[in-house]
């Protein structure tokens, strides 16, 4: 998106969480957002080197660079290598210890749901197979799918899927239910589907909530600590990752990881 575009869009719509007249603390958070972004990139360039590392990349550097939309700020998460989420590393390391763990074995098939270039090209980079991404509109760019799906009806047969992955897309879709049993039917007997989504430590429960077309983030659902619970299935373990307490506080500053990041690792029994 081009920056003229950005603006308009973020700033100068009245329908705009970050509209200036309408909400300018939010719109203040932004300008010094984009700007700090901007110093940073000449900082890299003044001065190159760093204590930062991106795993999914090799990237090297001072910083990475802070994610803006105008519903949300995050500083330190996105890398300016591959453009990779902190939640995208966490997930390498997960990966990682994965194989690590099973000693040799690898996933046949991977599919992965708005599945980011940054993650399918560190999955294809560990000497797996070819990681399918699936998105359901076939003009979105971000995600290049190779197959169009709806999450709640996926065009793959049961028990076909070793590896699945889910990141950021569970929260826009109502009918969390049906998506649930979409991952937990394709999946192969002993596959593991890797889960991740927005997560609200404050909130005691998860709900379903009315998707606001004018945020950028169109959620359909607030999720809480009780997640794990809307994943329950017979026939799988849920195992909830929490980066704070899998990835140590070396590796977390070092990668650029948020310690209240994490993911949910459902395997099918075998």
């Amino acid at each position: 998106m081009s920056a003229l575009r950005f603006a308009a869009q973020t700033l100068l719509d009245n329908r705009s969480p970050a509209c200036l007249w309408r909400h300018p603390v939010q719109a203040a958070r932004v300008i010094l957002a984009v700007l700090g972004n901007f110093l940073l990139k000449i900082e890299e360039k003044i001065g190159p080197g760093g204590r930062r590392e991106c795993p999914v990349c090799s990237w090297s550097g001072r910083h990475f660079r802070t994610f803006v939309s105008a519903d949300e700020v995050i500083p330190g998460c996105i890398c300016p290598g591959c453009g990779s989420f902190d939640r995208h590393r966490q997930l390498v390391l997960g990966v990682r210890d994965e194989l690590a763990a099973r000693k040799g074995w690898s996933p046949e098939v991977m599919v992965g749901f708005s599945l980011s270039t940054a993650m399918r090209f560190l999955l294809e980079h560990e000497g797996l197979a070819r990681c399918f991404r699936t998105d359901i509109d076939a003009d979105d760019q971000r995600f290049a799918p190779d197959v169009v799906a709806d999450l709640r009806n996926v065009p793959f047969g049961s028990a076909t899927i070793d590896w699945v992955f889910c990141s950021h897309v569970l929260e826009h879709i109502p009918e969390l239910e049906l998506c649930v049993d979409e991952i937990f039917r394709m999946l192969k007997p002993g596959g593991a589907a890797w889960i991740q989504v927005p997560f609200e430590p404050g909130r005691a429960h998860s709900r379903r909530i009315e998707i606001d077309p004018h945020r950028a983030h169109a959620h359909a659902w607030q999720f809480a600590p009780d997640f794990g619970k809307l994943l329950l299935r017979d026939g799988w373990t849920i195992s909830e990752v929490v980066a704070g307490d899998a990835v140590s506080s070396a590796d977390r500053d070092r990668y650029g990881i948020d310690p209240r990041e994490r993911f949910w690792l459902a395997r099918k029994e075998a």
